[in-house]
């Protein structure tokens, strides 16, 4: 079979957001008394107990863009370490397909997924935004090889 991509010595950016996934798990816990557990169901964990949460507060008032980004980086960073386990991949700072769209989690060549992105659209427009339905497809399509740019919508 193919083997996992191992990460480029250079990719600094696949290294820092690793470092965050495990930022975003130890705040799940000390915050949220919540264990992500690296696996697809901890998503479902993640989107029904912390996004809902930033989610009703953006209603209340809306987070300044840098703050929503930042939050959505951390968040996103997580569901991308997750994803890892399903398909390996490694971050990137620019799409190929998508050049503005930020920090693509690139599974191969042609195919990329953006998690910051999903983070950000489910804060922003909840529940009618769902996350777990977006990381079930990527499972279910993980041997996929025309499965690409999941992320887009």
């Amino acid at each position: 079979g193919a083997r996992p991509k191992q990460t480029p010595p250079g990719n600094k950016l696949d290294s820092s957001m690793k470092e965050l996934a495990d930022k975003a798990r130890a705040l799940a816990k000390k915050e949220y008394r919540l264990d992500l557990t690296n696996d697809r169901a901890s998503i479902e964990d993640l989107e029904n107990k912390i996004l809902q949460d930033f989610h009703h507060n953006q209603l209340i008032s809306a987070y300044p863009e840098e703050e929503l980004a930042a939050t959505s980086q951390l968040w996103g960073a997580y569901v991308g370490e997750v994803l890892r386990r399903i398909r390996p991949g490694v971050w990137q700072t620019k799409s190929r397909h998508e050049g503005r769209r930020p920090m693509p989690f690139v599974l191969d060549r042609n195919a990329e997924v953006f998690p910051c992105t999903w983070v950000y659209r489910r804060i922003k427009h909840g529940p009618t935004y769902c996350l777990h339905d977006k990381a079930v497809e990527f499972a279910d399509n993980r041997d996929n090889p025309r499965y690409a740019l999941l992320g887009i919508e």
